[in-house]
């Protein structure tokens, strides 16, 4: 039987997945590298649970990358859930 959580959890999957997210980051313009790295992102950490905030970027390009992130992450996170059987509510 295919472990999805096992493969998501290894350290050669994550790499993997990173190399090719640094390399997408890598082909953007300066000026949209320059913004994102101005961008800060808090992760707190809870026992059950986390919060992820983004501050605001002066890019506008950036903004529409955040947002899409942000719902491209709540989405795989939501869908991951749902697969394995818990019930997902997603706050706006």
């Amino acid at each position: 039987m295919f472990d999805f959580m096992q493969m998501a959890s290894s350290p050669q999957s994550q790499e993997m997945m990173f190399r090719m997210m640094s390399r997408q980051m890598g082909q953007a313009p300066p000026e949209v590298r320059d913004a994102v790295a101005r961008v800060e992102v808090i992760i707190k950490k809870g026992e059950r649970g986390f919060e992820l905030r983004l501050s605001r970027s002066d890019n506008a390009k950036v903004e529409e990358m955040t947002k899409q992130s942000v719902e491209s992450w709540v989405d795989l996170l939501s869908r991951g859930f749902q697969a394995v059987g818990y019930k997902v509510k997603i706050y706006e």
